[in-house]
């Protein structure tokens, strides 16, 4: 039962309210977590949950103060969390869950090391909209561009409650720490509120004597794991561990224990001993073989079944802190690496990765994967050399061909075209190699090569089923190079025509597909339609056809399905119509996507369109500063989009009177040419435009008929 920290909970809930976020601090113990966990709604049955439906919570315990780390950690807990899906964006799939649902969802994430501006950016996931509200707990905190909430003692009354006693002496020894007071309250059933207040008194730290009071009566079975929690990870210990280790009559004892004599707390199906206890028990119980028992935790973890996601990531993360344990047998510390390498997260298993390259120099098997690895997380020099290595230790063929294949890829990154011709000459006649060899003329620039060899390889094998995903593949690299070559309604119309093709809609193409039709490369001119009606008429009918259809499979608030309502609202702003998309844009996409989604910049161009159609000049001025100052950071001051809505901006602040129009224009005119071309509505608009900034505001609005705002 909660007790107390009414005027906190307030707080809490209000900065989670009006920001969606709120950062938690405090000492160890002193109830981060339990405030945490009763700020999220809970319904009227049911209410007897640690943390009730609608709210996530994931522990950072174990994980060092590396932003990518952190990160990593977390997309591996909630992934463990929503059953391990075979998917490699989680934090994606669960900012998608979260926006389909009817209430907003509680983020909780606990045992953060430290925070800094740059881990509260990785660790909010932004992609989930308004709909999420996050609660991040450190007990270090330097300075964050966030709502702090930092928790001191409980007041006076609250203590009292909490600990069973109003004794002032005793109360004033423990200081309001909520711990203390608990366990304090235990000690009262044996000894009186003044006794133990003089027992306390003289203590340093008095929290550390009630624990080891608590330490002295334990059985055998719970001091056991105490003892395994303080010599791995901080992470909760799953209950398949503690049965390997103790069987399940003794550890369904010690787990009974450890709760009663409030050591521990159940966490689902774990068990969570407090940063403080594992603290003091390493130090304060008896001395004991730690290597032997070092070594019998790694077997259980080892031994642990597979079956349960939830488990399996605590287990890994156990896996992974005795893996660097330098007194266990070599033949364990692989066996733990190998555990850790199947988790999902690329950046939590990349140290994993490079332990067995090194230990297994000779395996072209470890060095392959290692090499695959490390292009992942970005680190292509390091993924060469695993590939170099493994090249010629590799006798099977199909692994041969696998390690040639990666290295000839990761040589055209590095940029060492001169080694990876000599490798595409050797792997141009092995089957499967026809895509990235084409791929690779494209990366050298020569799309005409690409181009050709592509529409050759989708004719040849279009009508094989067998070959349906590569024949997609082709189609999308064909974009990609349609992209190069300027031919962006192909690659636009292409790209819809992968998505049509789909089997399914969460097929690997149906995402890069929409990841080229959304891209902002792949955008006509606005203010450049003239004679591309026909088109955009087509283009207008094909995205309505795929927001609908995505509407249908993935939801109205699915990020792909709100993206497609911003491209279809372009299309119709295009044509001159916008029907209900308008209202689609600004109820849904404005709620969901933060300022700085490249979705948030085009659905403000549409809606600022739509407002300077109506005259409502103010409102289109706001639209189009949050378009410009989007596509200004994200694409650069000369990109077209950036140029278009600089030029809107520009004419509706001459419109409103504001100050800046005429700079504004300018700046477009002067950079146009070499951005869009002379030819050009946008530079030709531009032009007049500054030709005429001249003029007062007034008579731009007297030959711009207004309406009343």
């Amino acid at each position: 039962m909660f007790i107390g920290r009414q005027d906190e909970l307030r707080e809490l809930r209000t900065a989670l309210a009006e920001s969606g976020m709120c950062v938690l601090t405090g000492p160890p113990g002193i109830g981060k977590s339990a405030l945490a966990a009763t700020s999220a709604p809970r319904p009227v049955t049911g209410a007897a949950a640690a943390v009730p439906p609608g709210a996530w919570t994931v522990s950072l315990a174990g994980s060092s103060a590396d932003p990518d780390e952190l990160a990593a950690t977390l997309a591996a807990g909630l992934r463990a969390r929503m059953g391990n899906p075979p998917v490699t964006d989680v934090v994606q799939v669960f900012a998608e869950l979260v926006a389909r649902g009817p209430e907003p969802t509680l983020l909780i994430v606990d045992d953060i090391p430290a925070l800094t501006e740059e881990i509260v950016d990785r660790l909010i996931v932004r992609a989930a909209g308004r709909r999420l509200r996050t609660v991040l707990i450190t007990s270090r905190v330097p300075g964050v561009p966030a709502p702090v909430l930092e928790l001191g003692p409980m007041a006076d009354a609250d203590a009292a409650e909490l600990l069973g006693s109003d004794d002032p002496d005793l109360l004033a020894v423990l200081g309001g720490h909520p711990m203390a007071l608990r366990l304090a309250g235990l000690a009262l059933r044996k000894h009186s509120p003044a006794d133990l207040a003089d027992r306390l008194a003289d203590a340093p730290a008095p929290l550390t004597v009630l624990l080891r009071d608590r330490f002295d009566g334990l059985g055998e079975a719970a001091s056991r794991v105490l003892r395994y929690s303080a010599l791995s990870s901080p992470a909760a210990l799953p209950s398949g561990v503690l049965r390997l280790l103790l069987g399940r009559p003794g550890a369904e004892e010690a787990v009974d224990e450890l709760q009663r004599e409030l050591l521990a707390t159940p966490v689902d199906s774990a068990l969570q001993v407090h940063a403080v206890v594992r603290d003091t028990a390493r130090q304060y119980l008896p001395p004991v073989d730690w290597t032997a028992l070092a070594r019998r935790l790694a077997d259980a973890v080892i031994d642990h079944p597979w079956s349960d996601p939830a488990e399996s990531f605590l287990v890994n993360r156990h896996a992974d802190r005795l893996a660097g344990r330098p007194d266990l047998p070599l033949a364990i510390v692989d066996r733990l690496h190998r555990r850790v390498i199947t988790l999902r997260e690329p950046v939590l298993t990349a140290p994993h990765h490079r332990e067995l390259a090194e230990r297994h120099f000779d395996d072209p098997a470890v060095l392959v994967a290692a090499a695959e690895l490390m292009r992942e997380v970005g680190a292509p020099d390091e993924a060469r050399d695993y590939a170099d290595r493994a090249v010629p230790l590799a006798t099977d063929p199909a692994l041969r061909h696998r390690a040639r294949l990666l290295l000839a890829e990761l040589l055209d990154e590095l940029g060492d075209t001169g080694r990876a011709e000599h490798l595409w000459t050797l792997l141009r006649a092995e089957p499967g190699t026809e895509l990235p060899f084409l791929r690779s003329r494209r990366l050298r620039g020569r799309n005409d090569e690409a181009r050709r060899g592509l529409v050759e390889f989708i004719d040849r094998y279009e009508i094989r089923h067998s070959m349906f995903d590569r024949v997609q593949a082709a189609r999308l690299e064909l974009a990609r190079t349609e992209i190069e070559d300027g031919a962006q309604v192909e690659a636009r119309r292409r790209a819809a025509r992968v998505i049509a093709a789909a089997e399914s809609p969460d097929h690997g193409s149906v995402t890069e597909a929409i990841r080229i039709l959304i891209d902002a490369r792949l955008t006509p001119p606005l203010t450049d339609p003239r004679d591309d009606r026909p088109v955009w008429a087509e283009i207008e009918a094909e995205l309505a056809a795929l927001r609908e259809r995505w509407a249908g499979t993935h939801g109205p608030r699915h990020s792909t399905t709100l993206s497609l309502v911003v491209a279809h609202g372009e299309s119709l702003t295009a044509l001159g119509r916008l029907g209900d998309t308008l209202q689609r844009v600004r109820e849904d996409v404005l709620d969901r996507f933060v300022p700085e989604h490249p979705a948030r910049f085009r659905a403000e161009m549409v809606l600022g369109f739509a407002a300077a159609r109506a005259h409502r000049n103010s409102d289109a001025a706001e639209h189009f500063a949050g378009a410009f100052h989007g596509f200004r950071a994200a694409l650069g001051e000369i990109h077209a989009n950036t140029l278009r809505a600089e030029l809107a901006l520009g004419v509706a602040l001459k419109l409103t009177g504001r100050r800046g129009g005429a700079r504004h224009m300018l700046h477009v005119v002067r950079h146009a040419p070499g951005s869009v071309g002379i030819g050009t509505d946008l530079f030709l608009q531009s032009a007049f435009g500054s030709g005429l900034s001249v003029f007062p505001s007034w008579l731009w609005r007297r030959l711009t008929p207004q309406a009343r705002e």
